[in-house]
């Protein structure tokens, strides 16, 4: 998943930002120039209102928001019209916008009209945007930041919930839900990724909240919510840890959680945005990949970078072998799964799977490992052998994780707003769970 052209031209042209900084020329990139409100953009990276918003971009040097959305889309069209050629008459008709509205907008923004503007090229725009723009804004690039502000919300009832919630009363025996829907909780903010801990605690990521949700269960409620850097995607912790790490892309870093305290108190810098993470069975290495198309493996609980490889095409997803001596590295749309040594990331093998490959789920043996493709289906590859089943679904196969007594596999259809549930052994349908919406991430507890 490389960088966005549009944030890798915003992000090296404009390289003293801080992190807030960062994340609103992310968010902006992302949205080519038109996100949909100020409070959207604010509530993306974290900020509370849109005069937090305001006053981040005058500590950046940047121009107000509105100004600064109409450079990015002046830039997005450039960069598509010495893309394709097309004309900024084309350009306009395709995203639903009157084209003497866009002219106005580039002569506004620029000073210059369209053709001229095509002359001068997409180089010397971006120079005049940052001729515009401060070159004194503050920069805060630690290797491990704390302490951390102290973020985030609890209600009274959730304080009360954890303060008089009783122990855990050891691990229950492993098995595997009826496939029945139970209970349902709305949640806003885009929830992406979920875990569950030993103690039976829920945390969840709000892409476009920056947040952390505390749920509980039985029933399932909301305890409180932990403020994150922008964009939190993915969760990783270890058994019983008191630590978690949530890749925050925009803010390219990796927050450190602390689940007692429930607060965030550090943050790890990482070149490029987080993507998936995933920690040692010790707790000891934290390995991460990037849209720089990286493999990182991080020292904990330093935070400094051990060791480094490219890979074809990263995405969200990383998964540590049950041994805990291998990883394997889903390539996304080059289709391929990576399997590398954990201590060196040195290669050990691929397996060609094709399509686009997403989550990816071992058994507890070690013997059989699990792949969901966005095309449609889902492949089954035994380890010691190589040898690849599949199974088709008529639509796109997301989410994966299999049961704790390893008896099932569930697979989240994106798109049908449904989970699969299959036999692990003859990968034959038996039930599906209508959850409605857009089932990403499954976790049990």
């Amino acid at each position: 998943m490389p960088p966005l052209p549009l944030t890798a031209l915003l992000e090296t042209n404009l390289p003293r930002l801080s992190r807030n900084g960062r994340a609103i020329v992310g968010a902006l990139g992302c949205f080519n120039g038109k996100p949909q409100s100020p409070s959207q953009v604010a509530s993306l990276i974290g900020l509370r209102t849109r005069f937090q918003l305001a006053r981040a971009l005058r500590r950046e040097g940047l121009p107000p928001l509105e100004e600064l959305a109409a450079w990015t889309r002046v830039l997005y069209w450039l960069q598509e019209a010495e893309r394709t050629d097309a004309s900024l008459f084309n350009l306009a008709q395709q995203a639903g916008i009157d084209p003497a509205i866009a002219y106005r907008l580039v002569h506004r923004t620029t000073g210059i009209r369209w053709v001229q503007a095509r002359r001068a090229g997409l180089a010397a725009i971006v120079r005049r945007l940052r001729d515009q723009c401060r070159t004194t804004g503050t920069t805060d690039r630690g290797t491990v930041r704390a302490p951390w502000r102290t973020l985030g919300s609890y209600t009274e009832a959730g304080r009360r919930a954890l303060e008089g919630r009783a122990p855990v009363a050891g691990p229950k025996p492993p098995g595997h839900p009826r496939g029945e829907l139970a209970e349902r909780l709305p949640v806003s903010g885009y929830p992406f990724d979920v875990i569950v801990t030993p103690n039976e605690e829920i945390w969840l990521t709000r892409l476009h909240a920056a947040a952390l949700d505390h749920l509980g269960l039985e029933p399932l409620h909301c305890l409180g919510s932990v403020s994150t850097g922008a964009t939190p995607t993915r969760i990783a912790a270890v058994g019983s840890a008191e630590l978690a790490y949530v890749t925050n892309q925009f803010a390219a870093e990796v927050a450190i959680i602390d689940l007692r305290q429930r607060r965030q108190v550090g943050a790890i810098p990482i070149p490029g945005h987080p993507l998936g993470t995933v920690l040692s069975h010790d707790g000891q290495t934290l390995y991460v990949t990037t849209n720089l198309d990286r493999l990182h493996a991080i020292r904990l609980p330093g935070g400094q970078v051990t060791r480094s490889v490219p890979i074809p095409m990263a995405c969200t997803n990383l998964l540590l072998h049950p041994g805990g001596t291998r990883l394997f590295v889903p390539t996304y749309k080059a289709g391929t799964i990576l399997e590398v040594e954990a201590r060196t990331l040195k290669p050990l093998g691929r397996y060609d799977v094709g399509g686009v490959v997403q989550e990816v789920a071992c058994t507890t043996d070690g013997l059989r490992l699990y792949a969901t493709n966005e095309l449609g289906w889902l492949d089954a590859i035994h380890l010691t052998t190589g040898h690849r089943e599949s199974l088709q679904f008529d639509t796109m196969a997301h989410g994966l994780a299999l049961s704790p007594d390893g008896a099932m596999v569930y697979v989240g259809l994106l798109h049908a707003g449904a989970i699969a549930v299959l036999d692990r052994q003859s990968l034959a349908k038996v039930a599906t769970i209508a959850t409605g919406g857009r089932p990403r991430r499954i976790a049990f507890d």
